[in-house]
């Protein structure tokens, strides 16, 4: 079993010490089969020493030891040293399962930052490189390398030994499963004991999107005898491709007009929804009931052209748009719920993108969270614009990607004084309305990354 911890820099206090400033985190760990706990550790890990507070480093931190086959629990406690009350807790059930038998198994895929030929031994080295792990399955559009390593076992048992076969990998849409151009890679081995890959793919030319990386091992017959998928976020600033977007259209009118399916023009009224006002939304209504083709495409032109005025043309404002529509649906959906329905894509959509997205999973006494600042917005429904905003959206399921908008001081958005008591309502409640925040929990910095989003 091997564990990857990553501690972001700007998460901890960093203290003056001889040629700079130094963090330093308490980490304790233990296992448990049942109630018995069979692994433990207690240590601190130092960060690198900064020059100053302006650059602060992140740190990593690595362990790696034998478990027997069966079923266990990772518990973890990791304590800001120079801030004791500064604490992040995580738990995790753990299945381990190996075994000798003509059966291929393969380890999770591990993500990495970088990797290099080590010169010496150490708990980052495998298979003669040193693996810099990379603990997040988001990538913004300054990393624009997908760096992995993954190893599968058994293979000689299975093919026979230093039987041939071929490791082939690529990226596919998690939404469809279609695979992305240009984004495949295969490498041939001899079967063994234990077989390593390690590859990586250049994403720059990825969209925003959410993706799956899958990796199969196939046999001389090219037939599949194991597959692996690790998913993953990606933004960026490169433009999906649009089905529609053609340059042989050179009015919004032609464009229209050649759609033919009746269900892609409802999408198109309905995905402008998070852009109307009540009586536009209300009209839109009758046209999706309707679903007469010509009225819809009518509909479509007139609304674009009037969007346009005379300032601009109006098919590039319907592409631009459409556009975002797509990244939306992409990032920002709820189960099989449209992104351009949801709390966070209508957001997204009306007012643009937020300068600074704080997105909080794990926190002991919330809900997983999210905080949206604007440092100067624009109502595309209303047209009002607006400065230093902020939207607050919970996942009360957890289970799902499903976020809920509780408040925001934009006015006509849902305002609640009392937003940090539904965000943290699993372990407090009051029954004073003039109360608006609970009382310091454990481990919460809901205070901090609502007044300071980064």
């Amino acid at each position: 079993m091997e564990t990857y911890l990553t501690v972001s820099g700007n998460t901890v206090k960093f203290i003056p010490v001889k040629d700079g400033y130094q963090a330093s985190v308490n980490i304790s760990w233990k296992v448990l089969k049942g109630d018995e706990v069979v692994k433990s550790s207690n240590y601190n890990l130092l960060s690198p020493v900064a020059s100053d507070t302006l650059h602060l480093p992140s740190f990593i931190d690595n362990q790696r030891f034998s478990l027997d086959n069966g079923q266990y629990t990772l518990e973890l406690v990791v304590t800001d040293n120079a801030n004791p009350e500064e604490k992040s807790t995580h738990s995790e059930k753990i299945n381990i399962l190996l075994k000798r038998e003509k059966k291929i198994y393969n380890s999770d895929i591990q993500i990495l930052e970088s990797y290099s030929k080590s010169t010496s031994q150490s708990l980052l080295t495998k298979n003669g490189y040193d693996l810099i792990p990379y603990n997040i399955n988001y990538f913004p559009k300054t990393q624009n390398a997908l760096k992995f390593y993954i190893e599968t076992y058994n293979l000689d048992t299975v093919l026979g030994k230093t039987a041939k076969f071929v490791y082939a990998y690529y990226i596919e849409n998690n939404e469809n499963l279609q695979r992305q151009s240009g984004l495949s890679g295969f490498q041939k081995q001899s079967s063994g004991r234990s077989n390593p890959l390690l590859a990586q793919f250049d994403i720059s030319k990825l969209p925003s999107g959410n993706y799956n990386l899958v990796i199969e091992v196939k046999d001389s017959l090219n037939k599949i005898q194991s597959q692996k998928k690790w998913f993953f976020q990606r933004q960026s600033d490169v433009k999906p491709n649009v089905l529609y977007e053609n340059s042989n259209f050179r009015t919004v009118e032609e464009f229209f007009n050649s759609v033919q399916s009746a269900d892609s023009l409802k999408e198109f009224i309905e995905c402008l929804w998070p852009v109307s006002g009540t009586k536009e939304r209300e009209w839109q209504q009758v046209q999706v009931q309707n679903k007469e083709p010509n009225l819809m495409r009518g509909y479509l032109v007139n609304y674009w052209k009037e969007q346009a005025a005379d300032t601009t043309d109006p098919l590039p404002l319907w592409y631009n748009y459409y556009k975002l529509v797509l990244e939306t649906n992409a990032l920002l959906k709820c189960g099989k719920q449209k992104g351009y329905y949801t709390d966070r894509g209508r957001v997204y959509l009306q007012y643009g993108k937020p300068d600074q997205r704080n997105q909080v999973n794990s926190e002991p006494t919330t809900y997983p969270y999210e905080i949206w600042q604007y440092y100067r917005v624009h109502d595309k429904a209303t047209g009002r614009f607006f400065t230093n905003k902020k939207f607050v959206f919970v996942n009360f399921n957890i289970a799902d990607d499903c976020y809920k908008l509780i408040h925001s001081d934009v006015k006509g958005e849902n305002y609640d004084e009392r937003w940090r008591f539904r965000l943290t309502n699993r372990t407090q409640q009051s029954s004073n309305m003039d109360d608006t925040k609970p009382g310091k929990t454990y481990g919460s910095n809901v205070d901090d990354n609502f007044n300071n989003p980064r």
